[in-house]
């Protein structure tokens, strides 16, 4: 018979802390995207927050980014909105496919 400790030891090992992790990540994300959207009220923005906070995984957060992006950037300008999100850029690292990450461009010399 298995003992029930080892059971839920089974249980927690590696899959459990991976998703604590991810969903800590998405935590931070969410909550540093809506601090930047709080500051400024409006219609849009608000709408804009309300789809990053129910928004369900790290892909759909990851998305939302160019959502948050043109909001800020209809209120402070795109550079100041292109500065303040390379913040959260920075807490997706980690959490996403390699292929969800920010492009490289490569130039083509032929």
């Amino acid at each position: 018979m298995v003992s029930l400790s080892r059971f839920f030891r089974f249980l927690s090992l590696p899959g459990l802390g991976l998703r604590r992790s991810a969903d800590r990540q998405m935590g931070q994300i969410r909550t540093a995207m809506l601090s930047l959207l709080q500051v400024h009220g409006g219609h849009s923005i608000q709408r804009v927050a309300q789809r990053v906070r129910f928004a369900g995984d790290l892909e759909a957060l990851w998305y939302l980014r160019q959502d948050v992006l043109t909001a800020l950037s209809a209120v402070d300008g795109e550079v100041a909105a292109r500065r303040q999100m390379r913040q959260i850029n920075r807490l997706f690292k980690g959490g996403l496919p390699g292929t969800m990450g920010p492009r490289t461009h490569q130039r083509i010399i032929t």
